[in-house]
């Protein structure tokens, strides 16, 4: 999708260590999704031009990665605003949390 790329394909090969790397540590990966989660929402609050062009929000059930890349500068949206939703399978050891 134009406005969208190899940025979003780097960050979501970046959430999926950090799970796995906190996982590791007996860390829930809750932990680890509410950094992205976060900042995601401190953001949305930021007029245009503030807050950073590109950005993702991630949430993990149904054993898949949801993820919303946001791109607040995009070309072809009157308002700079778009979204990208990707879906990766991504199991839970022991199940949905």
């Amino acid at each position: 999708m134009i406005g969208f790329g190899c940025i979003e394909a780097q960050e979501r090969a970046s959430v999926k260590q950090a799970i796995l790397d906190a996982l590791a540590n007996g860390q829930p990966a809750r932990s680890v999704l509410s950094r992205w989660n976060e900042a995601a929402d401190r953001y949305n609050k930021m007029p245009r031009g503030e807050a950073p062009q590109r950005y993702t929000r991630v949430f993990w059930y149904e054993n898949k990665l949801h993820f919303h890349h946001i791109n607040r500068e995009h070309a072809f949206s009157p308002d700079g605003w778009a979204l990208m939703k990707v879906e990766e399978p991504f199991p839970q050891p022991g199940g949905d949390e």
